[in-house]
Formats: structure tokens, C-alpha cells, sequence
């Protein structure tokens, strides 16, 4: 049950520290190698999109109400610092789409990759069944295994994301 506790409270510690560097209200922040990822949802941007900024510069937008920062992301600790390099981005585009036979508002996945010189994105990936969430993400050195709830698997090298086909 202690784990639990300082599991929770570390978990707090660190949405106090991003609170406390974001420049808009109610956003959520990463700190990165390369500095302050900083989400800016569509309400606040006041266009049609939702933004993730970079040390107050935008990097990524999407047309979307907002997006989810994936709480299974890669990093690690610096000077008491949780420091991401690696996260999934979730969000739900104002267009609908065709997957597989799934035809409706898809859950949209993408990785950014902090870990070199500017940041890196993936393609765009869907979970086989177009609306399953992420149920565990396994990091590597190399590579990372993305599961969905649904079961489809994808893989993460090297700036791509592919589908796992078979067992």
C-alpha cells in the first residue's frame, strides 16, 4: 500500500512541476531533453487546433479538441526531475475516418521522439478495431511494443511505426 502512495504522490510532483513552467493555463507539460513540451488544447489556442509547443515554439498541431499525453512514456530522472524522451500522443480528429471497417472518429496515435538533436515524429497509427486506448507500451533501447486494448500491436523504430502481424 506505501507503494501505491508514493507512486501517487511522485505522480502529483511531477504535474506540480509542469504546472508550474507552463506558459498557458490549464496545459499540461513534459519536461524534455530538449526543454518544455507544453500542450495548448483548442479552447485556449482559439483555432480549430490543438497545439504542442516546445520551449514556447510549436512543433506539432493537429485538428482536434485536444490531445492526450500518454502517462507510459520513456525517460528518466535528472536532477530530481522526471525528463521524458519518448511519449505517445493520442487525440481524436473533427474528421471522420475509414479503418479497416470501421467507419467513424478514430483514435490517432503518434510518438515523439526527444531523444536526438530536434524532435521527431511517427506516422500516424490506428488501433486495429479504430477506437481501443493503449493498454501497456514496453520501451526499449531500440525499439518499443505499443499494445492496444483491442489487441493490435505496432512497433516502434527508428522514427516508424509498423503493425505486428501474427503471434
Amino acid at each position: 500500500m506505501n507503494f501505491i502512495k508514493v507512486i501517487l504522490f511522485a505522480s502529483l510532483g511531477f504535474h506540480g512541476f509542469c504546472v508550474a513552467g507552463c506558459k498557458y493555463e490549464e496545459s499540461s507539460c513534459y519536461l524534455t531533453n530538449l526543454g518544455l513540451l507544453e500542450q495548448k488544447e483548442k479552447m485556449i489556442s482559439g483555432d480549430e487546433y490543438s497545439h504542442l509547443m516546445l520551449n514556447g515554439k510549436e512543433i506539432f498541431k493537429t485538428k482536434s479538441a485536444y490531445m492526450v499525453l500518454n502517462d507510459d512514456n520513456m525517460g528518466y530522472f535528472k536532477n530530481k526531475q522526471y525528463v521524458t524522451i519518448k511519449l505517445i500522443i493520442s487525440f481524436v480528429s473533427f474528421e471522420p475516418c475509414l479503418h479497416n471497417e470501421y467507419y467513424g472518429y478514430c483514435n490517432k496515435n503518434i510518438i515523439a521522439d526527444f531523444s536526438d538533436k530536434k524532435p521527431v515524429f511517427s506516422n500516424i497509427f490506428i488501433s486495429d478495431s479504430g477506437n481501443s486506448v493503449i493498454n501497456w507500451v514496453s520501451w526499449g533501447k531500440k525499439n518499443a511494443i505499443i499494445v492496444f486494448e483491442d489487441g493490435s500491436r505496432f512497433k516502434y523504430e527508428n522514427g516508424r511505426v509498423e503493425r505486428i502481424t501474427g503471434n
